[in-house]
């Protein structure tokens, strides 16, 4: 599914964006990002930049996808090799030599060519990147210090390459995507369950909280994971399956060791397999994010600990790094379903770079990686948080969940801060729009929404202990991840990839609705709001079509 057109892009009666050519990068809006002008950008400054380049036949790729995720379809959940995609989707070999031709030629150092010939990492200072890109490029400084750079114009693709390229990232270099954790906020002593409240559903009560996280069991009693059910094999613990987590930070291994060691639950999967890019960020616990990578790595090691868990480490969550881990995921090919518990507003991340997101994520689906994004933490809004946003994302909102003493589900209602919304960029989506509660102004966010309050989320094992102010934490930081390691227990009792999972999804619903009392397939919330948006009866902007039960939805998908 291919984007709206971005505002300024060529087009009739627009002769001014005509001459120029093609936009590849937005100028953003510095008062949105919080930061002043301090003028042209230095001549001695090098940026490093992604260029990500179309597609051939991209009609083609839109329908095999919506193909594979239809059950009526014979190409139904026929996913493609890295090779037979490179074969008639990913660039020819000669335009993407003509790129890097062109780029070098223009005084580029090319950082990184990729085998799946969509992306280009390049180099240069920034007179040589102006010139090449016809923008210019300001040196800015935020609120709380420090210099970073934005293309105060829009760039422009070269006249050689017109058609060529989709989106360049690195002319800004401001942040404005940030993790989705939720921390618990003031007096929790009325939040600490009873004695009598069944142990091994909780963590250890927090000194600095006064309050009690919940357990991977129940998560995996209050949604019904696989892993609850017999196999022939032993468990559906997600065995034979692989899960990818991207983020700006690392995570000490013993924390998610002593995590798993105190609710007893044995990893079954290989040891985690982390993939540095550019260097990645610092090892362990020392970045500030590290707290999202040990909330992700618990959650889906502690949901599922069969799968075989890979984290993409960026040094930082700006537009190009994440651009970077995408294409390495997607390149690589080798994760069932890819985690992204981050995010930002789609009008100040620019409407390129969240198109190639989206096009990189549609390239997965083709080879059946699911990939699932956090919704924000900031409550309902008119502008919809990316990567989330992208229709080849499952988007993943925010709930307070309640299980019963034995850990079923027993009530759910909307998170007050769960994200919600409607895109400015993409289109509803064909397996959305027959949806009723939707509407037809863009692709609606959430799809499904899991556990995300903080007052009711994970007992974190982080710096060594469950007595840190993150315990418990919660944030649709912690829903995606708990939604991804259902996904790996989902693949391993298909026997394969799920692919775009959130087209299968709503063709459950709509073919069997929420189910019956006894056999639920996903659970309607219908309490509370979001800030913005109230939960009702079917579809809402808060919950989505609702949680899910993943061991009933196992028969249908």
């Amino acid at each position: 599914m291919l984007p709206a057109r971005a505002p300024g892009d060529s087009a009739p009666g627009n002769a001014n964006a005509a001459a120029r050519g093609e936009i590849l990068a937005t100028a953003p809006d510095l008062r949105q990002l919080g930061v002043t002008d301090a003028g042209t950008a230095p001549r001695s400054t090098t940026l490093s930049l992604a260029m990500v380049l179309r597609y051939r036949n991209q009609s083609a790729l839109d329908r095999l996808v919506a193909d594979q995720s239809d059950p009526r379809s014979p190409l139904y959940r026929r996913w493609l090799s890295n090779s037979q995609f490179d074969a008639r989707f990913a660039p020819s070999k000669a335009t993407y030599r003509t790129v890097l031709a062109s780029l070098r030629h223009a005084g580029f150092h090319i950082d990184r060519a990729y085998e799946n010939r969509t992306l280009v990492d390049a180099s240069a200072g920034v007179a040589v990147i102006a010139r090449y890109f016809r923008t210019s490029i300001h040196r800015v400084r935020a609120a709380k210090g420090g210099s970073e750079y934005v293309n105060v114009r829009p760039a422009y693709a070269p006249a050689a390459l017109a058609g060529t390229l989709l989106s360049v990232d690195g002319l800004d270099t401001v942040a404005v995507v940030h993790p989705f954790y939720a921390l618990i906020g003031g007096a929790a002593a009325t939040r600490i369950p009873s004695a009598t409240t069944t142990s091994a559903l909780f963590g250890p009560i927090s000194s600095v909280t006064h309050a009690r996280g919940y357990a991977p069991a129940a998560f995996w009693a209050g949604y019904d994971f696989p892993i609850l059910h017999a196999a022939a094999s032993g468990h559906y613990d997600g065995s034979g399956r692989a899960s990818g987590i991207v983020i700006d930070a690392d995570f000490a291994e013993s924390d998610l060791r002593g995590f798993l060691t105190y609710f007893k639950i044995a990893r079954t999967g290989p040891a985690t397999h982390r993939v540095l890019l550019h260097g990645g960020p610092p090892p362990g616990d020392a970045s500030t994010d590290s707290v999202e990578a040990a909330l992700d790595a618990e959650a889906i090691v502690g949901g599922a600990p069969g799968t075989a868990l890979t984290v993409y480490e960026i040094k930082n969550l700006k537009n190009k790094s994440i651009t970077d881990a995408y294409d390495a995921a997607v390149s690589q090919n080798a994760v069932d379903a890819l985690n992204s518990s981050f995010g930002g507003c789609e009008a100040a991340i620019g409407t390129k770079t969240v198109a190639a997101w989206s096009a990189l994520a549609e390239q997965g689906a083709s080879k059946g990686t699911t990939f699932h994004a956090a919704t924000g933490d900031s409550g309902g809004s008119l502008c919809a948080n990316a990567p989330a946003s992208s229709p080849y994302f499952v988007a993943v909102g925010g709930t307070a969940l309640t299980v019963g003493s034995g850990g079923a589900w027993a009530l759910e209602s909307a998170w007050t801060d769960g994200g919600g919304g409607i895109s400015t960029i993409f289109a509803r989506p064909a397996w959305q729009a027959t949806t009723a509660g939707t509407i037809d102004r863009g692709r609606n966010v959430p799809d499904v929404a899991l556990d995300a309050d903080p007052y009711t989320g994970i007992a974190l094992y982080y710096t060594g202990t469950f007595n840190t102010q993150y315990d418990p934490l919660g944030g649709t930081s912690l829903a995606s991840p708990l939604f991804g390691a259902a996904v790996a227990e989902l693949d391993q009792v298909k026997g394969g990839r799920l692919g775009l999972a959130a087209g299968g999804l709503y063709a459950a619903f709509a073919a069997h609705g929420y189910g019956s009392g006894a056999t639920p397939y996903f659970h309607d919330v219908v309490q509370g709001n979001n800030g913005t948006f109230y939960a009702s009866t079917g579809y809402d902007l808060t919950t989505g079509i609702g949680s899910i039960d993943a061991w009933n939805l196992a028969s249908i998908l």
